[in-house]
């Protein structure tokens, strides 16, 4: 066999694109046009016949930059901008040649720069022949693109532009402006393209990118916006969307997103806020599901994530340049586009780097936003609801700090002592709940604590206080909250319990007895449910408070899972004044109620619940006559209320009968 090899050549072609295979060349084969002849010239011009076109006959197809002069030049005038290399052997441009268009400023400026050299003596041939070919280059573009470069600059001068032209009014990189969800919003434009929408209209597709936080660090995430097609000029800020150097107030619409930026900033990571105002959801069809918001939340991506992963939320890595610029005062003096490098386009398909969660370590390690990167920071931020019970997309703006009741632990009617050991073992808890485990790493962390009495001695609001007097959360669960179903109580048990540990909050499961209640042969969905609660507690690792009225109905598993049992007895004649003058001190209505007339109302024998309703309903009664509260008004109601209060030795004898 020789050692070489054969050409062959495609023959000619039938109507359905098939040849065979020849060992000559075909016929109509032309010669070679770009060889060592043409790599001569600075620039390829190649031309294509146009067709409706009066007013020529050719057209520029695409340039080919052969001039490693020229190349350096654009490389200045280029830099950052998408899709171009110029170090590439073979710099092309085609189409409407959008780079340089783009950029005509910029191109412009730098021939003028070479025009007039600082010193006239010192203009080498280097940099006279880099201008000619500058100038030849701009010479064919002002040829070819002279109309639309001169149409686009007369109609952003009076601030207004056509459909056709939108492309000449958005260069990748530009700042873009629109509002979304009735906030005002930034972005920094990526790319842009004319296309359709899912309905075949046709729009102008702007690829944006703005700064969230996944959790573990800052990053980018990429938006589609776009603008549908309309005929004639229109005002540029009457776009859906148009660059943010056209809004009429730039400084301070700048200013106050810098600051939501800053306060989206300190909110990364896991933080105990109060939010008033709007919540939401993406539903199961894509719509938003709204919710009236008052109270406190937890703002936390990373348990966003953790816990809501079908809508998680993951974002590109910033790049080595805008890392290198976050430490400016002003994004007025950087690059507009000077964070565009190749990569951003790939998609990470909603999912964290190696499918894995970072660790709670690594929050705390991402450096400080730029000025530009809050600017174009998101306006939302991902939390927990503590009184709906549901993880939410929140406004940054909504969010408030804590207003703590700090009189609440003070205002617990206990003694001194249990009030000192309850606090004393939840924050010395709270403390140090890594420096004891059991044989199995994990197991037995936590602290549980049983509060049981009678209803109204204040075995709910014992956690309640504890939780403000420690500013730490309070998840408050229910047998409502978890359902019956076995299959769902362990999950969401388990959730529910993650989250705690995670917050540091404090864990009150009220009326306990629904889940554990002692196991029998007969109830198996019960038992189930025992089961489950017996297991998932020996490896939770915070604090949870259990109440209960009836605890002879626990199951004896429960009593060696249980650190600390407290027993409320009922009130007593002084802790009753106390209550009453609590509740009364707490009211802003104006009373004349003496102490003697106290000393008469707490010889009823009534609990904390019914005495703050029995005040209620008076100070409605003396806001009803607008009088200050008075002891008659008090009384009238009580003997309205009279047979309510009749069940009280009811409720004794019950007690009595549970803890014998």
């Amino acid at each position: 066999m020789q050692c070489g090899y054969k050409n062959l050549y495609s023959g000619k072609e039938d109507k359905r694109g098939r040849f065979q295979w020849q060992d000559t060349p075909p016929d109509d084969l032309g010669t070679v046009v770009e060889d060592a002849e043409s790599a001569k010239w600075a620039l390829l011009v190649r031309n294509v016949k146009a067709y409706n076109d009066p007013r020529r006959v050719l057209k520029i197809h695409s340039i080919v930059v052969q001039s490693p002069l020229l190349k350096s030049l654009l490389g200045e005038v280029l830099q950052g901008y998408p899709g171009v290399t110029v170090e590439l052997d073979r710099l092309e441009f085609s189409g409407r040649f959008e780079p340089i268009i783009h950029r005509w400023s910029e191109f412009k400026g730098k021939i003028e720069e070479l025009q007039t050299p600082h010193d006239a003596n010192l203009q080498s041939k280097k940099d006279t022949t880099t201008r000619e070919h500058a100038e030849l280059l701009q010479k064919i573009l002002v040829k070819e693109f002279q109309d639309v470069v001169e149409v686009s600059q007369d109609m952003k001068a009076k601030g207004v532009m056509t459909f056709d032209l939108l492309w000449t009014l958005f260069q990748p990189g530009s700042l873009i402006y629109t509002r979304q969800e009735n906030q005002d919003r930034v972005f920094k434009l990526h790319s842009s393209k004319y296309g359709e929408d899912r309905h075949g209209n046709p729009v102008f597709w702007l690829t944006c990118k703005y700064v969230d936080f996944d959790g573990s660090k800052f990053g980018t995430i990429k938006l589609n916006l776009s603008i549908h097609s309309y005929a004639g000029t229109r005002t540029i800020t009457s776009l859906s969307a148009f660059p943010f150097s056209f809004h009429r107030n730039t400084k301070e619409l700048s200013e106050r997103l810098v600051s939501r930026g800053t306060k989206f900033e300190s909110l990364a990571g896991s933080h105990y806020k109060g939010y008033n105002g709007i919540g939401w959801k993406q539903g199961s069809f894509g719509e938003k599901d709204k919710y009236a918001i008052k109270g406190r939340v937890i703002v936390d991506t990373y348990g966003w994530n953790r816990f809501n992963a079908n809508n998680g939320v993951y974002v590109a890595p910033f790049t080595q340049k805008e890392q290198a610029t976050s430490n400016r005062n002003s994004y007025d003096d950087e690059s507009p586009d000077d964070d565009y490098e190749g990569g951003y386009d790939e998609c990470d398909g909603g999912m964290p780097v190696d499918g894995a969660f970072a660790d709670d370590e690594e929050e705390q390690k991402f450096p400080p936003l730029s000025t530009e990167q809050k600017l174009i920071a998101t306006h939302l931020v991902r939390g927990y609801s503590l009184k709906e019970k549901l993880w939410l997309n929140l406004f940054v703006n909504a969010i408030q700090e804590v207003t703590w009741s700090g009189g609440a632990f003070d205002s617990l009617v206990l003694p001194s002592k249990q009030k000192e050991l309850i606090l004393g073992f939840t924050e010395t808890q709270s403390k140090h709940r890594q420096t004891f485990d059991d044989v199995i790493e994990g197991k037995g962390k936590g602290i549980i604590l049983l509060l049981c009495g009678p209803p109204g001695v204040g075995k709910t609001l014992t956690a309640e206080s504890v939780a403000e007097e420690m500013k730490v959360p309070l998840f408050m669960m229910s047998a409502g909250d978890l359902g019956l179903d076995p299959r769902n109580v362990e999950s969401k048990l388990q959730s529910i319990l993650e989250m705690c540990t995670r917050w540091n909050a404090i864990l009150l499961l009220d009326e306990a007895d629904v889940f554990l209640e002692q196991r029998s042969l007969h109830e198996l969905e019960r038992n189930k449910l025992v089961s489950i609660f017996l297991r998932i507690l020996e490896y939770y690792e915070g604090i949870m408070f259990l109440t209960t009225n009836r605890v002879n109905t626990f199951d004896p598993a429960f009593q060696s899972r249980i650190h600390i049992s407290l027993d409320y007895p009922e009130l007593s004649i002084d802790s009753r004044k106390t209550v009453w003058k609590n509740f009364l001190n707490q009211t802003q209505q104006e009373n004349t109620i003496t102490d003697k007339q106290l000393d008469q109302l707490a010889l009823m024998n009534m609990n904390g619940r019914q005495i703050k309703n029995v005040l209620k309903t008076a100070q409605l009664l003396a806001s009803r006559k607008e009088s200050p509260l008075t002891h008659e008004h008090v009384v009238t109601v009580l003997d309205v209320t009279q047979h309510l209060h009749n069940s009280t030795m009811e409720t004794e004898r019950a007690r009595s009968a549970i803890f014998a």
